[in-house]
């Protein structure tokens, strides 16, 4: 058995270059394959996933004992893959013993139907210290509606969020654990010095992702926690890669907000949308709030700092509006896609999870299509829809279960699930799905 290997920050320093990989591709297909890619890593086996939605093969990497120099001790959070440079980023969480990492992986070839790549770590940028805490408020639970789970509470340091800049270098990484937004030059691999980490007050905290339209003149930060109703706005500066703030967005009011957002998408270059997951009050809720929002989904003006409820909530499964707490949100094709996941409910975690379906030809007036559902749509079991991920073609709409192990395909001309892979290709917790050539 191979012994395990431990990055810690003097091999860092030194640095751990040019080191290959021991999944070797003999001849097969060129990294213009990675075109097609979307990378994802498992929360449980500490896998790395390249699933290929053009021709529905899986690639599954052990780091491990596939690349030396990795560390079987770390836990792997979310990923990012560039073509340009053939390479995939990797960010892990901290731990007593490790701190938090972006792995940087050189894609050197890759053969579908052998189903294998080849490898380099190029780089491991360190992040902070081993055992570093996280920086949230103490919450509780106050009512038997609004459940407080360990999974968003924190567990020292995670690097979430990866988003790309456009006409830009810079790759930027979230720490929703603290208020730190780091920087990163992904063609040199280095942190903008004198830049990163950004970290203004009463803007970066608890942010889940910094995302930019489609020139990179704005960018929209999340609030990733609870009772936070607050969508940041920023110009960035595509040289040094700062962030100035132009202001905030309200989802509603101090009286009556919906709060908790885990991403938001750029319809144009003025208007994106975000969906919200907080059921009910928790002991941070300020005493002059009156009701929290119910999951919903926000059409925000980034030119006039606004907000307006364009999707309600449902107490059905078949109703036209959103049944679980909204966890991530696409647009393809004319259509916003919705991952609903039932993770906050305080009588049982990861019943069920959906995909909704909305025509947003009017974005004022969203008309309801469908919604997926466990059995007739999606596998049997499937839990806690977590993530989505369209190609940059708009053809296919990727969704993610990290607690039930599947990744699905959908078709959005017909909206019909085209591709299932599940438990009996390997998969586990898979997390971080990330398209080539999209910017988060």
């Amino acid at each position: 058995m191979k012994k395990m290997v431990r990055i810690i920050p003097v091999l860092v320093m030194c640095f751990l270059t040019s080191l290959s990989s021991t999944i070797k591709a003999e001849g097969g297909n060129s990294n213009n394959h990675l075109q097609s890619v979307i990378t994802a890593i498992d929360y449980h086996t500490r896998n790395i996933y390249l699933f290929n939605y053009e021709n529905d093969k899986l690639i599954i990497i052990n780091p491990f004992y596939e690349i030396p120099g990795w560390s079987e001790a770390l836990p792997l959070q979310h990923t990012v893959v560039i073509p340009e440079v053939n390479k995939i980023f990797i960010t892990t969480d901290n731990t007593k013993l490790f701190p938090s990492f972006i792995g940087v992986l050189k894609v050197n070839n890759i053969d579908w139907d052998k189903r294998t790549a080849e490898l380099e770590l190029e780089d491991a940028i360190m992040l902070d210290t081993p055992d570093t805490p996280p920086l949230m408020a103490p919450v509780l639970p106050i009512n038997n509606n609004q459940a407080i789970p360990n999974w968003l509470v924190g567990r020292g340091t995670q690097i979430h969020g990866p988003t790309l800049l456009p006409d830009s270098d810079l790759l930027y990484h979230t720490e929703f654990t603290s208020d730190r937004v780091r920087v990163l030059n992904y063609k040199t691999n280095q942190l903008i010095a004198g830049v990163d980490p950004i970290v203004i007050e009463n803007y970066t905290e608890q942010t889940h992702g910094v995302n930019f339209n489609n020139s990179g003149s704005i960018g929209l930060g999340t609030g990733y926690f609870f009772d936070n109703y607050i969508i940041d706005v920023y110009k960035p500066n595509k040289i040094t890669g700062e962030l100035t703030p132009l202001g905030q967005i309200k989802l509603g009011s101090e009286e009556r907000y919906a709060a908790i957002t885990h991403f938001t998408y750029w319809l144009d270059e003025r208007y994106a949308v975000t969906a919200t997951m907080q059921l009910d009050k928790t002991s941070i809720t300020p005493s002059t709030t009156k009701e929290i929002i119910p999951p919903s989904v926000w059409l925000l003006d980034a030119i006039e700092l606004t907000a307006t409820k364009i999707i309600s909530s449902t107490d059905s499964d078949t109703g036209h509006g959103i049944y679980r707490s909204a966890s991530d949100i696409a647009f393809a094709n004319g259509k916003l896609y919705i991952a609903e996941e039932d993770s906050l409910h305080a009588d049982e975690f990861g019943r069920d999870g959906f995909v909704s379906i909305f025509d947003l030809s009017d974005r004022y007036n969203p008309k309801f299509i469908k919604r997926l559902k466990p059995g007739p749509d999606l596998p049997k079991g499937f839990a806690v829809s977590h993530a989505l991920s369209p190609s940059p073609d708009e053809r296919y709409m990727l969704a993610a279960s990290w607690v039930s192990g599947y990744v699905i395909k959908i078709d959005t001309a017909t909206d019909k699930v085209v591709k299932i892979w599940g438990p009996s290709d390997g998969l586990v917790k898979p997390h971080g799905l990330f398209a080539a050539g999209n910017r988060r």
